[in-house]
C-alpha cells in the first residue's frame, strides 16, 4: 500500500544516534502494542481500541529516489508528530524541517515531545518551543508576537536502563492520552485500576488452590503453610501498591488543584485538594502527602492579605467598551520591562492599578510619581499566559487571555493583617536579608545542620552539612534564594526568596504552604512575622500572624466546602472521586 492511502496516528522524528534510535524503535513497538483499558473501550468503535499505525522512518519508507515525498505524505496522514529529544536533535536540519512542515499541516497542540537526555534548553528544538501569535502594535498594524510555550513531554531521561524502561510505561501513557482525548491522569488512573483487578484476580486464584490443597489431605499441611505465607505476602504486597496509587493519586489531584486556581476556580480546586487528603495526619485511610497540604494551602491562602481572591470564570461580554480605556497611562510602558499595559484602575485612596500583559500588577502613585515594579502588588496566582485585555470594575478584576474563551475573575478582598509589631526603615530591612545566592552558590541554614544549594532550572538541593548527603530537591522556584531559616521549637524550616512568597517546608522537607512577605518567627508566641510597604513607600510594617496547623487548615477548608458541591464537567474532566 502506499503511503498517501496509509492513515498514522503518529509519526516519530528523531536524530539517528545510538540512543535516539534506540528509544524510538522501543516507542514505536510500545505503541502499536498499546490497547486501551477495557473499562474505557465502550466510549470508542472497536477499530480504535488500539493504536494501528505509527511511522518510523527506517520501518516505514519504501526504497525510492524521492525520500522527502514520502516523508511530507507520512506527515499529511499523521495525526500526531512525536518528538524525541535530546542534545543531538536540534542539530537535525531533517528533523527541524519535519517539525516545521507538521505545525503547518497540523498545528503545534499536535507535536508531543519526549525528553531523553540533556536539558529542555539545550534538548527541545526551537520549532516546538515557540509558537507565533498575531497580534497589533500601536500603530495598528498586525504583527506576529513570538511568543515560548512548554511543550507537552514526557521524561525518559535515566541514569541506567532498567530505570528508563520503567519511564517508557508512563511515557507510552503519556503519548497516548492525546491521541484518544483523554486526561493522562485518566488513562493513567484506568490503566492502573484495570492492572489492581488482574492483580486481584490472581490472588484470588491462587488463594482458591490454596484451599484445594488444604482439603485433599494433611499430609500437605506444610506445603499449606507455605502457600498462606506466599498469600500473606501477596496480600501484602497488593497493600502496598494499593496505597502507594493512593500516594499518587493524592499527588495527581495537587497537580489538578493547582490548574484549576489559575482558571480562577478556587472552591473547586479546594476540593480537589481537600478531597485526597486525610481528615488528620494520623488518620490511616487515607495517606498523607505533602504535596496535598501545599495544595491546599495555596487554595486557602491563610496568610494573604488584601489580594485579589479566584473567583468561578465567566463569559466574555458583548460589549467591546467593557474593557475601557488605557491611553491616560500608556507612556508608564516605558518603565514596565517593556509590558504592555493591558488595563488600569483608578483607587479611592489616589492610587492606580496597573494591569500588564502578562497577568501582572504594578501600583501607580499619580501625585508623588512613584512606581511599584510588578509583583509588589498583591495579587494571587497570576495564570502564565499573556492578556488581550483587562479591567476592574467594582473590586473585581477581569481578565480575557490569548488562548481563553472565557474571562477569569478575581475578588478583592480586605483580610486581617495581624498585630502589628514594628516598623523597619528601608535600610535595616535591607540588613535583615541574607545575600542572595546565586546559581551554583550554597549557603549554611542559620542553624548549621543543613546546606541550601542553587541549582540549574530552578532548582534548590538541600544537604547535610557535615556529610554533604542530597535531602531534597525542590523544584520550580522561580526567584533569587536568600537562605534557609529554622522556625525555632517547631519541625519547620523557611526557604526565603526575594519574591512576594516564601516556602514553608516539614522535617522532610517538603514545600506545604506559601508564606507572602516573610520577615521572620517569633518562638515566643509561635507566630510568623511578615512585613509590608508603609504608606509612606519608604518604610516596612511588621506584624505576626499565628501559624496554621495542618487540622486548623482542614477545619477551614471543610467550612468552606460545607455546601459546596463539584460539577459533573469538573468531576468528568479530572476523574475526581466522590
Amino acid at each position: 500500500m502506499a503511503i498517501k492511502d496509509i492513515h498514522y496516528n503518529a509519526f516519530i522524528s528523531y536524530r539517528h544516534a545510538e540512543l535516539d534510535s534506540e528509544i524510538a524503535v522501543a516507542l514505536h513497538r510500545r505503541l502499536e502494542s498499546f490497547c486501551l483499558p477495557g473499562n474505557l473501550r465502550k466510549k470508542y468503535p472497536k477499530d480504535r481500541w488500539k493504536i494501528e499505525r505509527v511511522f518510523r522512518d527506517q520501518d516505514e519508507l519504501p526504497l525510492s529516489d524521492s525520500l522527502s515525498d514520502q516523508i511530507e505524505q507520512a506527515l499529511a496522514n499523521a495525526d500526531y508528530l512525536i518528538v524525541i529529544c535530546s542534545p543531538r536533535l536540534p542539530e537535525s536540519k531533517w528533523c527541524a524541517r519535519e517539525i516545521e512542515l507538521f505545525k503547518k499541516m497540523h498545528g503545534l497542540d499536535h507535536i508531543l515531545a519526549v525528553l531523553i537526555e540533556g536539558e529542555p534548553e539545550e534538548s527541545f528544538p526551537e520549532g516546538i518551543r515557540y509558537r507565533e501569535i498575531p497580534t497589533i502594535n500601536e500603530k495598528g498594524e498586525t504583527v506576529l508576537l513570538r511568543q515560548e510555550v512548554e511543550p507537552l513531554a514526557a521524561e525518559l531521561r535515566a541514569e541506567d536502563e532498567k530505570t528508563r524502561k520503567k519511564l517508557l510505561d508512563d511515557a507510552v501513557l503519556r503519548m497516548a492520552a492525546p491521541m484518544y482525548g483523554l486526561a493522562y491522569d485518566e488513562l493513567k488512573q484506568r490503566h492502573r485500576e484495570q492492572k489492581m483487578r488482574r492483580i486481584a484476580a490472581v490472588s484470588g486464584i491462587a488463594a482458591a488452590v490454596v484451599l484445594g490443597y488444604a482439603a485433599m489431605s494433611t499430609l500437605f499441611a506444610l506445603r499449606i503453610n507455605e502457600q498462606k505465607k506466599t498469600i500473606e505476602e501477596q496480600h501484602e504486597q497488593l497493600q502496598e501498591q494499593y496505597e502507594q496509587q493512593q500516594v499518587k493519586y493524592a499527588e495527581s489531584m495537587a497537580v489538578v488543584s493547582d490548574t484549576l486556581l489559575k482558571e480562577g476556580r478556587r472552591l473547586d480546586a479546594l476540593y480537589a485538594a481537600r478531597n485526597s487528603m486525610p481528615a488528620s495526619k494520623e488518620e490511616d485511610d487515607i495517606p498523607y502527602t505533602a504535596a496535598a497540604e501545599y495544595a491546599l494551602s495555596a487554595a486557602l491562602m491563610p496568610y494573604d492579605y488584601d489580594i485579589f481572591i479566584p473567583q468561578e470564570p465567566m463569559p466574555l461580554p458583548e460589549d467591546e467598551d467593557f474593557w475601557g480605556d488605557i491611553d491616560d497611562y500608556r507612556d508608564l510602558q516605558e518603565y514596565l520591562g517593556g509590558h504592555y499595559i493591558m488595563g488600569v484602575s483608578e483607587r479611592e485612596d489616589g492610587s492606580v492599578w496597573i494591569i500588564l500583559e502578562n497577568a501582572s500588577i504594578s501600583i501607580y502613585y499619580p501625585e508623588e510619581r512613584i512606581l511599584l515594579q510588578p509583583g509588589e502588588s498583591f495579587y494571587t496566582d497570576a495564570p502564565d499566559v499573556k492578556l488581550n485585555c483587562a479591567v476592574v470594575y467594582d473590586d473585581k478584576l477581569y481578565m480575557q487571555f490569548t488562548d481563553g474563551d472565557y474571562m477569569a475573575c478575581y475578588q478583592w478582598e480586605e483580610h486581617d493583617k495581624g498585630d502589628e509589631c514594628g516598623v523597619l526603615t528601608r535600610g535595616e530591612f535591607t540588613d535583615h536579608h541574607m545575600h542572595m545566592i546565586e546559581t551554583g552558590q550554597e549557603a549554611l541554614s542559620d542553624d548549621g545542620q543543613y546546606i541550601v544549594r542553587v541549582e540549574s532550572n530552578h532548582t534548590i538541593g538541600i544537604y547535610e552539612a557535615g556529610t554533604k548527603e542530597p535531602v531534597q530537591k525542590i523544584y520550580d522556584i522561580h526567584a533569587e534564594i536568600y537562605g534557609l531559616e529554622r522556625l525555632k521549637g517547631m519541625p519547620y524550616y523557611v526557604l526565603i526568596t526575594s519574591s512576594r512568597y516564601s516556602y514553608l517546608l516539614n522535617e522532610d522537607f517538603e514545600c506545604i504552604s506559601r508564606i507572602p512577605s516573610y520577615y521572620g518567627y517569633d518562638e515566643k508566641d509561635g507566630q510568623l512575622i511578615l512585613y509590608e510597604l508603609a504608606s509612606d513607600h519608604v518604610n516596612y510594617i511588621l506584624y505576626k500572624v499565628p501559624l496554621k496547623s495542618y487540622d486548623e487548615l482542614i477545619e477551614e477548608a471543610d467550612e468552606l466546602l460545607k455546601d459546596y458541591r463539584p460539577s459533573d464537567e469538573i468531576l468528568t474532566r479530572y476523574r475526581m472521586l466522590e
